[in-house]
């Protein structure tokens, strides 16, 4: 796959239910790219785990989930699965 343009957009969500979410900022950083990947798939193994003690069944469809978010970030944001001693060397080959 060639080259993939990524960008995280930072939202403000009011509480309120009338309230709109409002774009604040646009991140394009490749570093917090590949930071903010890595906590979305942390983030989809907790709720997997909570899911799991609740329900094992509910458990196991969100850990396909975390699978195939792992898989398809993995294919979108280059160094994801690398260990850290190898990302200073792709970050500096895709910026």
């Amino acid at each position: 796959m060639d080259h993939v343009s990524l960008s995280v957009l930072l939202m403000y969500e009011p509480q309120s239910a009338a309230g709109r979410p409002v774009p604040l900022a646009r991140v394009t950083d490749s570093g917090a790219i590949l930071q903010i990947a890595r906590a979305a798939i942390q983030q989809a193994q907790r709720r997997a785990a909570e899911l799991d003690q609740a329900d094992e069944v509910l458990g196991t469809v969100e850990r396909a989930e975390v699978d195939r978010l792992r898989n398809v970030l993995n294919v979108m944001v280059p160094g994801l699965l690398q260990q850290p001693d190898t990302e200073a060397a792709t970050l500096a080959h895709t910026m």
